[in-house]
């Protein structure tokens, strides 16, 4: 009897001290991750939906702005003394080139240190080992850490993110080694999931906005440039009216890719014509060359309208006309993407045109994008030839 109420009370001391150990190591996490804005907890990526809304993003001043040596000054006495790993998290974002790379990568950082909590202290980083980044890896696979699975590509991409900052704690000397490079991502297939359009569907969505209406000049206009141009999303909302010009008698747009690279493409006749009717419907003026090509034509921003039109704006004009062009599966702009670059491909396209066409610094892209390829019926294999009779 005495044994049992021994163990009962040993039991409810070891449980009790467990469920502090684990609200410490949850604090002092806290501390480096989420402290700066305690009520907005960390939440993973939300998948779009295609709604015409405004793009809403905020902004939180988390511990990569904190650890900022720029910041060091500022930093009220009250924060607390951030290691040396987070203060080199905000030089290492601000050494991407694109806003839209540094927030992914800020994003992945976050999620890695998150998943981290518990198992190793926050200020000694040099006890992470790669049984802690497979774990990662295995918890990105399985879902614990966004409520669902997810596909080995975006797995690949947050561990490429990983090894990249854990690299360049070890240039600087923060670590001695950087145990995630010996940490396997998963095999890349030349194929991609991304749905393209065929030629008649294409065909049907361009012809489906009305053209006597604002919104559906703008729709047409967008529509014309994503399925002609191949353009990605950010591409087209970067454009402004200056990009638009002419070179040797050819009316040219110029377009801002990944890496700030810039190339100079075409507006073929039915580009043009589509782009001059938005303009004329819209009361667009394409002389004003700091002005945005494709704004919109509602939701005014504190009474302006003087603003890019929103990712969520962009899809909702590609999914709501590809349901009703009548196509069921799931599609998004880069479908547009890839439907120019299939197209492009079947009419003969050399790779160098398309690969420029697409903005991309290698053509081993080209595989994955083209999406109407018969490989069997024109394998080389048809055109191998000994002059054997078949019997």
């Amino acid at each position: 009897m005495l044994t049992q109420q021994v163990n009962k009370v040993l039991f409810w001391t070891l449980f009790r001290l467990s469920l502090w150990l684990k609200r410490r190591s949850q604090t002092e996490w806290e501390k480096f991750v989420l402290s700066a804005v305690p009520s907005e907890p960390f939440r993973p990526y939300r998948q779009e939906r295609g709604a015409y809304k405004g793009n809403k993003q905020t902004s939180l001043e988390s511990l990569y702005q904190q650890g900022s040596t720029a910041n060091a000054v500022a930093l009220p006495s009250s924060v607390v003394s951030l290691p040396r790993w987070a203060q080199e998290i905000q030089p290492f974002l601000q050494n991407q080139l694109s806003d839209h790379t540094r927030r992914a990568y800020e994003a992945d950082l976050k999620q890695f240190f998150l998943f981290l909590e518990g198992r190793i202290s926050p200020g000694e980083l040099d006890h992470l080992r790669a049984e802690h980044v497979i774990l990662f890896r295995k918890a990105l696979e399985e879902g614990r850490l966004t409520g669902t699975p997810l596909a080995k590509a975006t797995v690949n991409r947050k561990l490429a993110v990983v090894k990249s900052f854990l690299s360049w704690l070890k240039i600087n000397h923060v670590i001695a080694d950087n145990p995630a490079q010996w940490v396997k991502g998963f095999p890349q297939t030349q194929e991609s999931g991304l749905k393209g359009f065929s030629d008649e569907e294409a065909r049907k969505i361009l012809l489906l906005p009305r053209l006597n209406s604002k919104a559906g000049a703008l729709h047409a206009a967008v529509l014309h440039m994503l399925l002609y141009m191949g353009l990605r999303k950010a591409e087209l909302m970067a454009l402004k009216m200056g990009d638009l010009g002419e070179e040797r008698g050819v009316p040219v747009v110029k377009v801002r890719g990944k890496g700030h690279r810039v190339r100079v493409l075409p507006l073929v006749p039915i580009v043009r014509a589509a782009l001059d009717h938005y303009f004329q419907v819209n009361r667009r003026d394409p002389l004003q060359s700091e002005r945005f090509v494709f704004t919109p034509t509602k939701n005014p921003l504190n009474g302006v309208l003087e603003k890019p039109l929103g990712p969520n704006a962009i899809t909702y004009i590609v999914t709501h006309y590809a349901k009703r062009a009548g196509v069921l599966q799931k599609v998004s702009p880069h479908s547009c993407r890839a439907t120019c670059i299939s197209n492009a491909l079947d009419k003969k396209a050399t790779h160098r045109s398309v690969q420029y066409l697409a903005g991309w610094s290698t053509p081993l892209m080209i595989q994955r994008y083209d999406k109407r390829r018969e490989e069997l019926k024109n394998s080389a294999a048809f055109l191998v030839d000994y002059g054997e009779k078949l019997n």
